[in-house]
């Protein structure tokens, strides 16, 4: 039965998502900062505790006698030595996880023992076999301890990982003439509503901003740009900047980056051509047409199924 408040439950999911996802999906040099504050959290939260205290009353851990074994010379070197009880397998995990972060040639000897010895080949190995069935089985006995008492909490649990984004990286950018805005600021509200991160100058840069920077910024935390073709739009100055960026965007995220143009009126720039591009009549057409090509989906953000499977 879940026996923490509503706020402490949300808290501890939100932070565990955060520091799991961090952890999992970022670069490998920023590995043990991640690591360190994942350990951090897992070993101080009350929730994550909750799952955690009941398992060691029940199983006596011993992690340095785990680190002879993967260490020994007969050792298969396949086999990871792990108890045949998930549960205990589940401790030991969490165990060799605290003692990794707490010594600091634990992660040498791991990648000695798997025969990886450049240092970002074992914290690979390590993010895979240690840490992701760690933080995948802590996702569900979580939402087992919480009886996924809320839409917002089962939204974040049983779901895999890759098609959770990280929040900054799923906004949207709407590249507008001034002219434009008041039609711009329909689609905005309409995106808000959804539940979507839209990125608008007005609401969303501070005064003093570079607005060159603030340009950069905008578009390196977007996973679409859209561009608004009026008779108003013109390929000059700053919309041409956005259309570089746009383009360069694409060349680096991929799949995970959309140039999506609408056209009311006069002709898409050449550059915007190759990508996807709709004649619209009205806003509710613009709007259907953005949302099919956005390469996120209404309700809890999730990459759609097309961007991650290959």
């Amino acid at each position: 039965m879940n026996q923490f408040p509503k706020e402490q439950v949300t808290k501890s999911l939100r932070l565990f998502t955060s520091r799991r996802d961090d952890l999992l999906h970022g670069d490998i040099d920023t590995f043990e900062p991640n690591f360190k504050r994942f350990c951090d959290f897992c070993q101080k939260d009350p929730l994550v505790q909750s799952v955690i205290s009941p398992l060691e009353a029940l199983y006596s851990i011993d992690v340095q006698s785990w680190w002879k074994k993967i260490q020994s010379d007969d050792r298969d070197e396949m086999d990871l030595c792990f108890p045949e009880d998930p549960d205990e397998e589940f401790l030991l995990r969490y165990a060799i996880l605290v003692d990794t972060e707490q010594q600091s040639d634990a992660g040498r000897r791991f990648g000695l023992a798997l025969r990886k010895w450049k240092a970002s080949e074992w914290k690979e190995m390590f993010r895979n076999l240690i840490i992701r069935p760690f933080a995948d089985e802590l996702s569900h006995k979580l939402g087992d301890a919480i009886d996924l008492a809320s839409p917002e909490e089962r939204s974040m649990q049983a779901v895999p990982l890759k098609y959770i984004p990280r929040s900054n990286e799923v906004r949207i950018f709407l590249s507008h003439k001034s002219q434009d805005k008041p039609m711009v600021k329909r689609y905005y509200q309409a995106l808000v509503d959804l539940g979507f991160s839209p990125w608008l100058d007005e609401p969303d840069m501070p005064a003093g901003t570079n607005l060159e920077r603030g340009i950069l910024q905008w578009f390196e935390e977007s996973c679409a740009a859209v561009f608004f073709i009026t008779e108003n739009f013109k390929d000059e100055n700053y919309l041409a900047t956005e259309v570089d960026y746009a383009v360069m965007q694409k060349r680096k995220k991929g799949k995970k980056f959309t140039i999506i143009t609408l056209r009311y009126a006069g002709n898409v720039p050449e550059l915007l051509k190759p990508y996807t591009w709709a004649t619209v009549s009205n806003d509710l057409e613009g709007f259907h047409e953005l949302l099919r090509a956005l390469p996120v989906q209404a309700g809890p953000i999730r990459w759609k199924s097309s961007v991650v499977e290959d």
